[in-house]
């Protein structure tokens, strides 16, 4: 599964433009990055990619959407939008908006799923989750039934699919593959899109918290959450539960990503993951330094999830790392794409991180927006 275009009418910057994410011949690129100044939309752009991937869910609920209290969702303020990937030699495209300005392939059979309603019912919920937040007085039943009522709406809503009999079988084709993949390899989790935001990477401190069961999950979007996907909390379930796995993701993490210290077990009574440094001292994944947990979090998360019908997005992913471990983690980035075969896009302000792209891979949207 590869990313090949990214259509856009009136989506924040982006008045009237294509995001070709493919080389000079018109094949996927598999490493991508995109710079640009302040503003250019670089945020803008992996936000819509993975709102419209959720296009492809198709048992997608109002829960499955991200609501973010600091902004309205992508969806809602994009006229239109169209996201064009290749799989198994055919483009799904996956719409938002009228359909009289759907872009059509001349080289790939092609199939469409269309979203004409649903930014206005993610709308409505939006201001229904302001006005409990900011109303804490109202009646709670009438809040909770707004809520019920377009959850039922989200369900009804109108969605067109265009060659329906293509878009049937290939989805077959990659769920049976998807679940095969899961079996044979023992993997917990997958998804088509990876999205490490550029919230907070942290590591928690979770001596005081319990640790939940971790189940076999597969979802079309999973977007990092730091309390969700606490790193701490993954490795001492994992030591507890999968002993053999643990020691497979520590000896990996000694050798390619830490220097001059190694994670040598956990602290099972504490719950706490043991760093032991050069000189014979201890501490937790906690007071490694901001660069360092960055770093581990991003290279841990990418060798948990990759897979050839991965496409990972990483917003800012110099942010908090010294040019030593940028250029560290686009040598990991890249030793882990030889091996699974998935397609990355990294956004980017720092040229440690531009040089390791080839030019054709460099998207800057300050010469797309301005």
């Amino acid at each position: 599964m590869r990313l090949l275009k990214l259509y856009m009418i009136n989506c924040g910057v982006f008045k009237k433009n294509v995001i070709n994410f493919t080389d000079n011949d018109d094949n996927p690129q598999d490493l991508i990055c995109l710079s640009g100044v302040n503003g250019s939309g670089k945020t803008t752009l992996m936000d819509l990619i993975a709102n419209l991937m959720l296009f492809l869910n198709p048992e997608l609920t109002l829960g499955n959407i991200h609501i973010n209290s600091e902004k309205p969702n992508i969806l809602t303020i994009t006229e239109f939008a169209q996201l064009d990937i290749l799989f198994e030699g055919k483009i799904i495209s996956l719409v938002l908006g009228d359909k009289k300005h759907i872009q059509k392939s001349e080289k790939y059979e092609q199939m469409f799923i269309i979203e004409n309603e649903i930014k206005k019912i993610i709308r409505k919920f939006e201001e229904v989750i302001k006005i409990k937040r900011e109303n804490t007085e109202l009646a709670t039943t009438n809040i909770y039934g707004n809520i019920a009522y377009l959850e039922n709406k989200f369900l009804e809503r109108n969605i067109e699919e265009l060659n329906k009999e293509i878009f049937k079988e290939l989805f077959e084709q990659i769920f049976h593959k998807i679940i095969k993949k899961m079996k044979q390899n023992g993997i917990k989790f997958f998804s088509f899109l990876y999205y490490l935001t550029d919230n907070l990477r942290v590591i928690r401190d979770i001596r005081y918290r319990t640790i939940p069961r971790l189940e076999s999950t597969f979802e079309i979007v999973h977007i990092y959450d730091s309390v969700k996907n606490d790193l701490n909390k993954f490795l001492v379930y994992h030591d507890y539960s999968y002993l053999e796995k643990f020691k497979e993701i520590i000896n990996w993490i000694n050798e390619n990503v830490l220097e001059d210290k190694e994670i040598t077990g956990i602290d099972r009574p504490e719950f706490k993951t043991i760093i032991e440094t050069k000189s014979g001292d201890e501490h937790g994944l906690e007071l490694l330094s901001i660069g360092e947990k960055s770093l581990l979090i991003i290279a841990i998360e990418l060798y948990l999830i990759a897979s050839e019908n991965t496409i990972i997005l990483i917003d800012e992913i110099d942010k908090s790392l010294h040019p030593e471990y940028q250029t560290k983690i686009m040598k990991l980035i890249k030793k882990l794409q030889e091996k699974f075969n998935y397609q990355i896009i990294v956004s980017s302000h720092s040229r440690f991180i531009w040089r390791e792209f080839e030019e054709k891979a460099m998207i800057d949207l300050t010469g797309v927006v301005l």
